[in-house]
């Protein structure tokens, strides 16, 4: 039935037995008995007429019905053969992940970890680099999901958030000594330690600064969290960054907390393209990736 359904979808969109013939290489006799089988299986409809005066073939009220739902009918059977097939074929299909620094580096690891046990056959690819250009990969098909903190990106994504991370001023103790409390004045004359222009953490950075009229004399630029860690820890300058990345020194006393006039936060968020089906394999990261999350804890 569902050959039959097809032809009847090409001859209601080429409006032609002789074009819908020759497209399924089909006679045309055959074409006409499998549009007469779904008539039949339909109560008898008449789903095709021809118009009296152009003899054009049209569909009637019934063929509009069929054909709309034909349509998602078939669209559903394309994509369980596609998933299923992924099923059979997923050791050879890898998946692609695409994951901005504070990710990639502090979160990434453990979800890996946690996937790969459950699905071994799977084999995973990881590029990080910035949001933005997570962002610009997805966008061109270079990989499957990006994970990113960023709030702007370059492209309309579908966005979840799936956990909510700490965004905190540190220094080495014998700096974080001179701030006993939140002044903006004091902390525009030190050196900042920051990362690049594309960066998620950069992007919070820039609000937090201007949201409290900080005038930062001075700063410092780097593309990797782990180098700005170690100039910090040096006592060279201060920086606001995920908490996720410096809740071991911050255990271990190498980093302190600088007072904060308040709480800040930003949301780690997942991005898929919005016109792209979801996989099994990456419906699957997402579910590992989401229990993962919640078991994050951060250093009080």
């Amino acid at each position: 039935m569902f050959e039959e359904l097809r032809t009847f979808l090409e001859v209601a969109e080429s409006k032609s037995f002789t074009k819908t013939a020759k497209k399924l290489n089909f006679s045309q006799p055959t074409v006409s008995q499998h549009v007469k089988k779904i008539e039949i299986y339909f109560g008898n409809a008449t789903l095709i007429t021809r118009s009296a005066s152009t003899k054009q073939i049209e569909l009637t009220e019934e063929g509009m019905v069929v054909y709309r739902r034909g349509k998602e009918i078939l669209h559903l059977l394309d994509r369980t053969f596609e998933e299923l097939e992924e099923l059979e074929d997923s050791s050879a299909r890898p998946l692609r992940i695409g994951a901005s620094m504070t990710i990639g580096t502090c979160l990434l690891p453990r979800v890996l970890k946690v996937f790969s046990s459950g699905h071994p056959q799977v084999k995973l690819s990881v590029v990080i680099d910035n949001t933005y250009e997570i962002a610009e990969k997805l966008s061109r098909g270079e990989i499957d999901i990006g994970l990113i903190e960023g709030k702007e990106i370059p492209h309309n994504f579908k966005r979840v958030d799936f956990l909510t991370d700490n965004m905190i001023l540190v220094a080495a103790p014998e700096i974080a000594r001179q701030f006993p409390e939140f002044s903006a004045s004091q902390l525009g004359k030190m050196l900042w330690i920051t990362r690049e222009k594309g960066s998620g953490t950069e992007q919070y950075l820039k609000g937090f600064v201007e949201s409290n009229c900080i005038k930062v004399e001075n700063k410092m630029e780097y593309n990797s969290n782990s180098a700005i860690k170690e100039v910090v820890k040096e006592g060279l300058g201060i920086t606001f960054m995920s908490q996720l990345v410096v809740n071991e020194e911050l255990k271990k006393g190498e980093l302190v907390k600088l007072p904060l006039n308040k709480e800040y936060t930003r949301k780690l968020s997942y991005i898929l393209p919005e016109e792209k089906t979801m996989t099994p394999t990456v419906a699957a990261f997402i579910d590992v990736l989401n229990q993962t999350s919640q078991a994050v804890e951060f250093h009080t």
